[in-house]
């Protein structure tokens, strides 16, 4: 049904937070303004929050989760939505809620109609363990639309735009530009009294607990350059940047510690769009490329776009798994068909990037898909599991990477030109991530020529040495994609049972470290839920085995140790470790090691600290 909105804001007593003496600068009609008899100056409320300073860049734990979102719901879908996932065991930390949700663009007042008790909705699904973010942008409309069949009517202006065009609180003198979603001016960022106007707005939906916000490029159409703001004339790149960093600014402290991100475009290159940086690396704690069409073509654009994105500074990256767009973006009247194949290979590439989202114009639930529901589900289930059994290694580099250390989140193997033939890239610089970008079924893998590595799925663990072409590698299952382990990688993960193969259910609490030895083994620290320091483990190869170093540690840790021969005794500092015989007498005991292919499992207490050795 479509819904009607004219000055719905007055509903939640959000309706114009200023008021203007000077109407006759205002453009636009309609509007709730500032009701009758307007005060001779403007005058808006200023907070301490708003002229905060930028917080040194910060992923919080949370937003390595895997991100769900749909471009068109309601409240009552938004809980089904999350509900199906959890019927289905599959993990959710973030709901994106993209547009329409507002009463006109952009109000930040929540459409009563689509979204009753939204406050409730949000504090529900925090309650377990799940975010809400909200897509906006940086205008304000005079008249606003939903191309969508499903979208919205308004009626009139958005209710805040006159008082703000009379304060003059839009860049080039309350210009109108054309987007996707009406048409309305840009608010300027650099005039304080506008970005207060602007917070004003915000502030209910930080009291309700909204932990972020989506910033779309509705500043790429602001098409009157320069750009005239309070502070003279600006580049539509330094206009970028200020609407960005004016959101990450406020947000984070405007919510409480750690409790808010912005989602921004790094590097992006779609529709008549040139390509270009958005946001400053040091303002985009989670970072999206997004509107790729929904086929192998899209997902090698994604791929580009977040390699060109890390190679410039950006840590948390990754793109809407399966593509965003049923169409062509460069040609809207070609449509891009659904195809499986391409969503599970998409699903596997995004749980091996620090962002992991679903989304898409299809607004698919992967259980819904009209092409073998059942093995989509399950895929991306596996996939979203592994993604959220990394989330201590994806905090654990993000942090060390911002910290100015030599890791990187992604690090693309090949040269920029070489690119379109090689997709290959690091994880943390201890995955080999490679895409399947085509249905061949087979591709040719070189092993780089820096270490040994081994395929992180085979139970064997059967080392490659460096330099080595698998060629004609099988890449027939949709479901999987090639991930090796190189030699020397430490990777901690929270492990709730047996799905991925790395834990079971007895590994539920406790932390578990996938560990490969190296001659010269480099520490690794792994980071807890506040960003404290949990382990600090090293492993180094030995004649006979392999020696771990681990530093005192609050909880039980789990090590999967890669070993070349089949180890005959395990000893702590305290003495020897007592031999498992199975799987379920060790995972039964407080504290031993179980063999198992080319691995050795060993259990330590808290009270098991310093070198560990596996003989």
């Amino acid at each position: 049904m479509r819904r009607v909105f004219g000055s719905l804001s007055l509903v939640l007593g959000l309706g114009s937070l200023v008021a203007c003496g000077d109407d006759e600068t205002a453009t636009g009609g309609g509007g709730s303004g500032g009701g009758g008899g307007a005060p001779p100056a403007c005058d808006v409320e200023k907070r301490a929050e708003d002229e905060a300073q930028a917080p040194a860049i910060h992923t919080p734990r949370w937003a390595f989760r895997p991100w769900i979102s749909k471009d068109i719901s309601t409240g009552e879908d938004t809980r089904s939505f999350v509900d199906g996932f959890h019927e289905r065991d599959i993990p959710v930390g973030v709901v994106v809620l993209d547009s329409p949700w507002e009463t006109n663009y952009n109000t930040f007042v929540p459409n009563p109609e689509r979204y009753p008790d939204f406050g409730e909705m949000v504090a529900d699904l925090r309650a377990e363990d799940i975010r809400v973010v909200l897509w906006t942008t940086q205008m304000i409309n005079v008249s606003s639309y939903d191309l969508e069949p499903t979208g919205d009517v308004y009626m009139g202006p958005s209710p805040d735009y006159e008082p703000a065009a009379a304060c003059g609180y839009f860049v080039n003198e309350n210009r109108t530009f054309a987007w996707w979603k009406g048409t309305g001016s840009a608010v300027d960022f650099f005039n304080p009294d506008a970005r207060a106007f602007w917070h004003r707005l915000q502030d209910p939906l930080f009291d309700m607990g909204v932990s972020g916000f989506k910033l779309d490029f509705g500043e790429s159409y602001v098409d009157e350059l320069p750009i005239r703001s309070a502070e003279g004339e600006k580049t539509l790149q330094e206009y970028s940047e200020a609407y960005y960093e004016d959101f990450y600014r406020y947000g984070s402290a405007r919510a409480p510690a750690d409790e808010f991100v912005t989602m921004v475009r790094p590097y992006d290159k779609s529709y008549q769009f040139e390509g270009r940086f958005f946001a400053r690396p040091e303002h985009a704690p989670v970072a999206w490329v997004g509107d790729n069409r929904r086929d192998y073509i899209g997902m090698e654009d994604a791929l580009d776009h977040i390699f060109r994105s890390a190679e410039a500074g950006y840590v948390v990256v990754g793109s809407d798994l399966g593509g965003y767009l049923d169409r062509d973006d460069k040609d809207l009247t070609q449509d891009i068909p659904l195809d499986a194949g391409v969503f599970m290979r998409w699903t596997a590439l995004s749980s091996m990037t620090p962002f992991m989202q679903l989304h898409g114009r299809a607004n698919l639930e992967p259980w819904t898909f009209p092409e073998e529901p059942e093995l989509v589900t399950d895929t991306y289930r596996y996939w979203a599991k592994l993604h959220d059994e990394l989330v201590p290694f994806f905090d654990s580099v993000a942090i060390a990477q911002y910290d100015g250390g030599d890791v990187r989140m992604i690090r693309p193997v090949a040269t920029e030109t070489q690119w379109p033939d090689d997709w290959r890239y690091w994880l943390g610089d201890a995955l080999l991530v490679v895409p399947v970008t085509d249905d061949t079924g087979v591709v040719d893998i070189e092993i780089p020529n820096d270490a040994r590595y081994f395929a992180l799925f085979d139970p064997a663990g059967t080392p490659i040495e460096p330099g080595t072409v698998l060629a004609g590698y099988d890449v027939s299952d949709p479901s999987r994609i090639p991930v090796f382990a190189r030699e020397g990688a430490i990777i901690p993960m929270e492990i709730a049972d047996a799905v991925t193969g790395f834990g079971t259910t007895a590994s539920a609490g406790a932390l578990t470290v996938l560990v490969y030895p190296a001659e010269e083994g480099l520490p690794f620290e792994v980071l807890d839920n506040d960003d404290a320091l949990e382990l600090s483990v090293s492993a180094t190869t030995t004649p006979n085995g392999a020696s771990l170093l681990l530093s005192a540690h609050p909880r039980t840790v789990i090590l999967r140790v890669r070993i070349d021969a089949a180890p005959t005794a395990v000893e702590g500092e305290a003495g020897a470790i007592e031999q498992h015989a199975s799987r379920e007498s060790f995972d039964a005991a407080e504290r031993g090691w179980f063999a198992e292919g080319g691995f050795v499992w060993i259990k330590l207490t808290p009270a098991d600290s310093g070198i560990v050795s596996v003989e």
